[in-house]
């Protein structure tokens, strides 16, 4: 059995008439890095929120380890025990510090507040940005943002990373830096990564591209 198996996925909005999801079949291994790409309204961004537990479908099933997403009660020990998300615009929280917004995830976690600010510290050195620990994020550059946001997602040690247009807001450096970055922690921690992109370029870096058209899948191609 594949780690993702979506089987005739659904998704309607608007009393039907908004068809977000129409059909999706899809199986995706542990481990792999996939872009999913297509138009606005094409059903990209409707999809990583069923993955992410974040919604639930009409009809069809999603099943992600042991968990059946469509019909479990356990959406939240779900999303805090196996998912990490990143955003285009971060969504960090000003008047706390990095290492505080690190740690946000983890208080579905029962630690303690030494073990969470150890692995938020961590979390921060991985992403090189450990001396910014105590700072402000509305004083760091976009990109330094976005690299909280990637500790961040990682605070839960999760299996898989959601990430909805991560490099949106970036310009060309920080987004080569920030794919790297997200290649080199996949690899490392075998994390299965799915990114939501407009951008040929940054999808280019995925094994696999998924390509999304009126709720459907019309592409699936690996790269080599």
């Amino acid at each position: 059995m594949s780690f993702m198996e979506i089987k005739n996925l659904k998704k309607s909005y608007e009393n039907g008439l908004i068809k977000a999801l129409d059909g999706v079949d899809l199986t995706i291994e542990k481990g792999e890095f996939i872009a999913i790409i297509g138009a606005s309204g094409s059903g990209k961004s409707t999809l990583l929120n069923m993955l992410g537990g974040l919604d639930v479908a009409d009809e069809g099933t999603i099943r992600i380890g042991d968990y059946d997403l469509r019909n479990t009660k356990k959406l939240n020990e779900f999303r805090s025990k196996f998912v990490g998300f990143i955003f285009q615009l971060h969504n960090l929280i000003s008047n706390i510090s990095c290492a505080e917004n690190v740690e946000i995830p983890m208080y579905e976690l029962k630690m303690s507040n030494k073990e969470m600010r150890k692995r938020s510290l961590e979390l921060l050195d991985l992403v090189n940005l450990k001396n910014k620990a105590s700072s402000d994020p509305k004083v760091l550059s976009g990109g330094e943002r976005q690299r909280v946001a990637i500790a961040r997602s990682l605070a839960n040690s999760p299996a898989i990373i959601l990430a909805d247009e991560p490099t949106g807001s970036l310009d060309s450096k920080n987004t080569e830096n920030i794919l790297k970055l997200l290649q080199e922690l996949q690899i490392k921690e075998n994390i299965t990564l799915i990114i939501v992109t407009h951008d040929l370029d940054v999808a280019k870096h995925a094994n696999r591209i998924i390509e999304f058209l009126d709720g459907k899948i019309i592409n699936d191609n690996k790269n080599n």
